[in-house]
């Protein structure tokens, strides 16, 4: 109960509750150890619990129509939820799906344990309403991307992303994983690494990866960014 405690007391929605509140919800979750590749839950599969990363990296996804392609909806680490907006859908079964991207674990909170919860305390009803918002603009922001941005753009926003939150010499995903987060296949993917490399914007390491001028990367392939992180 403890770890679960002190990971749900990390969700800023959650952490609206009260003592006593949160400590009832803790007493009705689990906690699961995944591996590398396990899958969390599969898309159309029954809601039954959301997730609160306590350890580790979470890919959440859809797979085209044949499993054949996969575009990454959203990656989270400790400290962040999944499948939170599952809970609340009329059909109740989760619209994508997820897996650990590394060995990871993960507190399974009950949905109706939410809802007892949301119903005690306003409060925390709150919250949750604020937190769904900033969801539904952060999907937003991924469509903008998808239909106004090239791939090339799309890679130059995710490596000074990565740059600005991780620090220089970060590790990329395989190109693999890269595809999923940016929308697109391997194959583009490593072509536009390669050209990145050639004309000097970037350097490569194994997977790690040094951005070598950040300001001029964005101004050279977004000109149109006025100053703004993302569009």
């Amino acid at each position: 109960m403890d770890l679960a405690l002190a990971a749900l007391k990390r969700v800023p929605y959650l952490a609206a509750a009260s003592s006593k509140g949160l400590a009832r919800l803790a007493e009705r979750c689990e906690c699961r150890q995944l591996e590398r590749g396990q899958l969390l839950f599969l898309e159309g599969e029954p809601v039954t619990h959301f997730f609160v990363v306590e350890a580790g990296w979470i890919r959440v996804y859809k797979s085209g129509p044949r499993g054949q392609k996969q575009l990454v909806l959203h990656m989270e680490g400790p400290g962040a939820s999944v499948a939170e907006v599952a809970v609340f859908l009329e059909e109740e079964r989760y619209p994508a799906s997820a897996e650990a991207v590394e060995p990871s674990e993960v507190i399974a909170v009950p949905r109706e344990a939410l809802f007892e919860l949301m119903e005690a305390e306003p409060t925390v009803a709150r919250a949750v309403a604020r937190y769904l918002a900033a969801r539904q603009r952060e999907l937003l922001r991924l469509v903008s991307k998808l239909t106004f941005q090239d791939v090339l753009e799309r890679l130059v926003f995710y490596l000074v992303e990565r740059l600005e939150a991780d620090g220089q010499g970060f590790e990329l995903p395989t190109n693999a994983e890269l595809a999923g987060i940016l929308g697109t296949v391997p194959e583009i993917v490593s072509r536009k690494l390669w050209k990145l490399y050639r004309e000097g914007l970037i350097e490569l390491e194994g997977r790690r990866v040094r951005v070598t001028e950040p300001a001029y990367l964005l101004a050279k392939f977004w000109p149109r960014r006025e100053g703004r992180r993302g569009p």
